[in-house]
């Protein structure tokens, strides 16, 4: 998967404001195989203060995830499951799991499971220039057992916020999944799609391009970004 690293200067008068999410570093791993744990290596290690958003799909139904660790050298991160995202279709179960403020340095993130599963599709974004305490807005939604609507659609979760948020859902759609996601706002990514700077309010994406009449599940969380950092610019 690629790298992505967006960073925005708003310039408002003599002002430099800084406030919007860089994602240092996104990515999907199918883990096979892999018993009551399952392993997710990282691209790159962790930086400091980053938040993780880690969110597992299940592939053997009635089993959980029950807790998520990591081997950041300074101590290992405390993971939080985002209250109402949990959702499941045709035998697959999603959640949603982030750490606020983390200790850096992580490569390796496990999920400890319930049960044995014979796979699972773990998806993780790295993202930095978010709340470093009470970073999560709210609960989560979610939608599970949807089907397809006019067609190919599939229509998510609606979620209302309170702040200027990063907002992600986190889907599983029966093959060949969607290729795309409206409003135009969304970005959308394989397994996942997501809203970067967005003001408080009702946010509902629709994933299209999927199979006609498929199932599909989504969970949706939204994320409050840090306090602009203002700068004064001399004028010569």
């Amino acid at each position: 998967m690629k790298k992505n690293l967006l960073i925005l200067l708003l310039f408002w008068g003599g002002r430099v404001e800084l406030s919007a999410q860089t994602i240092a570093q996104q990515f999907v791993a199918i883990s096979s195989g892999a018993g009551t744990v399952s392993d997710m290596d990282l691209k790159e290690p962790t930086g400091r203060g980053s938040v993780l958003i880690a969110m597992p799909v299940l592939l053997s139904p009635d089993v959980k995830v029950l807790s998520v660790t990591d081997d950041a050298p300074a101590g290992g991160n405390t993971y939080k499951q985002v209250p109402g995202a949990n959702s499941s279709c045709s035998g697959k179960s999603l959640t949603i799991w982030y750490c606020e403020n983390c200790n850096p340095g992580v490569t390796e993130l496990k999920f400890h499971l319930s049960g044995h599963v014979k796979a699972s599709i773990n998806a993780f974004l790295e993202v930095s220039d978010l709340a470093l305490s009470s970073v999560l807005d709210g609960a989560g939604a979610q939608v599970s057992n949807g089907t397809a609507a006019s067609g190919d659609t599939e229509v998510g979760p609606s979620i209302t916020t309170t702040a200027r948020d990063f907002v992600i859902a986190r889907y599983f759609s029966t093959p060949p999944g969607p290729t795309g996601v409206t409003p135009a706002t969304w970005t959308y990514a394989t397994s996942y799609v997501y809203l970067r700077d967005a003001a408080p309010g009702t946010y509902q994406p629709t994933l299209t391009g999927g199979r006609a009449a498929g199932d599909f599940c989504m969970g949706i969380a939204a994320f409050k970004i840090a306090a602009p950092v203002h700068a004064s610019i001399q004028r010569q």
